[in-house]
């Protein structure tokens, strides 16, 4: 930059000194000269002065962490630090053994609840068919209580046998009364359902569904932007 200057100081000096015919001499071109000293350190002093400055420099560049989604132990490190990688490449890996564990138990509870499922149905049945007896059974105790009741009121029956069987059809409303909550009790468990799945299966379903996704986090991968990347790895 300086030097360009000076040479356009020059090739103006050149042509003032043809233009106007100046004498070339000593006194005019130490003239020049010292014009040309003075007017190009002004400038430049000027231009230093304006000139943004600044005595620290800062590079910026995109940094995206990128973390697992999961906490576990690292296993292995397929990637190599300050080396590019594309979306997809595997990173590192976590342990999966603690998360694999979870599935399987998982997978247990899920198949132990679709078992009760079908338990549940078969004691609703058991409870249906015991509702059935005890209004049967009920039938008869009224049966005879009314038979004793006519029987008492003509004294061809003695009172204890009343007495007998009014007891008898107490207890037959007692009985009939628990098998009806029984049964109600069983079809409200085997009716329980979310979109038609019973809600323990839907719940044990559910946390099946978390468990794989947690294991499947153990693979940490580049980002899948369609783009190459840069990988520095940190402790």
């Amino acid at each position: 930059m300086d030097l360009l200057l000076i040479l356009l100081y020059v090739a103006l000096c050149y042509t003032i000194f043809k233009i106007f015919r100046i004498p070339v001499n000593q006194w005019t071109l130490a003239t020049a000269a010292l014009g040309g000293i003075v007017g190009l350190s002004l400038l430049l002093l000027t231009m230093n002065y304006n000139h943004p400055f600044s005595s620290n420099a800062r590079i910026y560049f995109t940094v995206t962490p990128v973390l697992p989604g999961v906490a576990g132990r690292v296993v292995e490190v397929p990637a190599v630090s300050d080396q590019p990688v594309k979306a997809g490449d595997i990173l590192f890996r976590l342990d999966p053994a603690p998360y694999e564990y979870s599935v399987q138990q998982k997978r247990a509870s899920l198949a132990e609840a679709n078992q009760n499922f079908k338990s549940l149905k078969a004691s609703l049945d058991e409870a249906t068919a015991g509702v059935s007896r005890a209004k049967a059974q009920l039938q008869l105790a009224q049966q005879d209580y009314e038979r004793q009741s006519q029987l008492v009121a003509k004294n061809v029956a003695s009172r204890a046998t009343l007495d007998t069987s009014t007891r008898n059809l107490e207890a037959a409303t007692q009985l009939t009364a628990g098998a009806i909550a029984a049964e109600d009790r069983a079809r409200l468990n085997y009716g329980s359902s979310i979109d038609g799945v019973n809600t323990t299966v839907t719940r044990i379903q559910a946390e099946l569904d978390q468990a794989e996704y947690n294991l499947a986090q153990t693979v940490v991968r580049a980002p899948t932007d369609g783009f190459a990347t840069q990988v520095t790895l940190r402790p």
